[in-house]
């Protein structure tokens, strides 16, 4: 591929045929770690769905999970030796059996190919992702994989279209 189609393909990306779950997307850095907070333009998720979603995450694109941490209103708890206990499943670890306020799960993202953490907040449209990643339309591609579960599928890191002006 010369440079000539890499320029080509940046500029004519590629989008699915739907709109885009992702309302908004704010971020921000501190030293080399990028924080993008997104959210959704869909409705907020519960707890089942988190812990259904982190599932998800760890078989398909997370891998080498290094830190998995439960939040409650007045404190947060690093569960990742249970979690491995747990033979690597979200379902089946035994404090996340309990509704909290928040789940994250720290890792290597295969398709990034970067450390990645992702913070789902219960009961919000919010999610937040760090990474080393400075490069925010890749990161949107990224984020809208995660949300449609769409890892190893034709859709997989496509842009979907922007959300029509009402």
């Amino acid at each position: 591929m010369g440079l000539f189609d890499k320029f080509k393909k940046k500029n004519n990306e590629e989008y699915i045929d739907d709109v885009t779950f992702i309302r908004d997307i704010k971020h921000i850095q501190s030293g080399p770690w990028h924080q993008y907070d997104v959210l959704l333009a869909a409705q907020g998720y519960g707890w089942d769905y988190i812990i259904d979603w982190a599932n998800y995450m760890a078989t398909t694109d997370l891998e080498q999970i290094s830190q998995v941490t439960v939040s409650s209103a007045d404190k947060s708890t690093d569960i990742t030796e249970s979690y491995i206990k747990s033979n690597g499943k979200f379902s089946e670890t035994e404090e996340l059996k309990n509704e909290a306020a928040s789940l994250s799960v720290a890792g290597i993202s295969k398709t990034l190919k970067a450390p990645m953490k992702i913070v789902w907040f219960n009961q919000t449209q919010v999610l937040r992702f760090f990474t080393i990643v400075d490069d925010e339309t890749l990161i949107k591609k990224y984020i809208e994989t995660v949300i449609r579960r769409t890892f190893g599928t034709n859709d997989a890191m496509k842009l979907a279209k922007p959300i029509p002006k009402q």
